[in-house]
């Protein structure tokens, strides 16, 4: 089983903590240059990362490769409650990622401009519901204290 992403996708980290007790092989790519980039080309029309290679079986998306593992080893579907969590740290993630990207490619980054702005109010408003469900304790019923797939990815954004 090969797993294709880079060091610093929150998306390929997920996985790869799920993976943690079971062999597999981390591609790890330049997703954004040269033969690194040919090779997402190759295997992923969507041209994001992660993606898994099992055998044949090729699995896009890290939500996708999540159910796809999930089955292959039995292990806990996510709940309703789960996944809809997990949409509001992913709006988060992908707002974080597409500033990121115009920082990277030389945009001047302007809060008064509607792009910048609605990326802002995205974080904000993920993080401070994030939050406020933390405190609550309503993060998919206590599920932040196990060490997967769900639990690693509301962690990153839930503020004790």
């Amino acid at each position: 089983m090969k797993l294709f992403g880079s060091q610093t996708s929150p998306y390929v980290r997920r996985i790869r903590l799920a993976l943690a007790d079971i062999p597999f092989e981390l591609i790890k790519l330049n997703i954004f240059d040269g033969p690194d980039r040919a090779t997402l080309i190759k295997y992923n029309p969507a041209r994001k990362v992660p993606m898994l290679l099992d055998g044949e079986q090729l699995v896009y998306d890290s939500g996708v490769i999540y159910r796809y593992l999930a089955e292959k080893y039995h292990w806990a579907k996510l709940s309703w409650q789960q996944e809809n969590q997990l949409t509001i740290i992913n709006a988060a993630n992908d707002s974080m990622i597409e500033l990121l990207l115009c920082k990277r490619s030389g945009f001047t980054i302007d809060p008064n401009k509607l792009f910048y702005s609605l990326q802002h109010e995205r974080i904000e408003g993920a993080l401070r519901f994030l939050n406020n469900k933390s405190q609550q304790g309503s993060i998919s019923n206590g599920i932040i204290q196990l060490w997967h797939y769900f639990a690693y990815s509301i962690g990153l954004y839930t503020v004790s």
